[in-house]
């Protein structure tokens, strides 16, 4: 069960990075100039990148682009939502 709680608490980490990324990127295409939001994007996305390879780790490819390897196709390895019903009490 920890790898499963393991697993959902980077999945809500990875959409809430996302979130901050995008929301970020939003706010530099009006400010391209604000300093203080390109420090905190690259922040974000620096933790980000962290959350990925965790999530990689944990779980498979974080979308098809990176689906694949040298000796099997992986996107297919992780669970589908359906088989996770009643084991993730964490919402995203």
């Amino acid at each position: 069960m920890n790898g499963n709680n393991n697993a959902a608490r980077v999945k809500r980490e990875l959409a809430q990075l996302s979130f901050a990324m995008d929301e970020l990127r939003l706010f530099l295409d009006t400010h391209p100039e604000d300093e203080t939001a390109l420090a905190a994007s690259n922040e974000v996305r620096q933790k980000r990148e962290d959350v990925v390879r965790q999530y990689r780790r944990l779980v498979g490819p974080v979308n098809f682009y990176e689906a694949g390897g040298e000796c099997s196709w992986d996107w297919l390895r992780a669970p589908w939502p359906w088989e996770l019903e009643g084991q993730d009490d964490v919402e995203l």
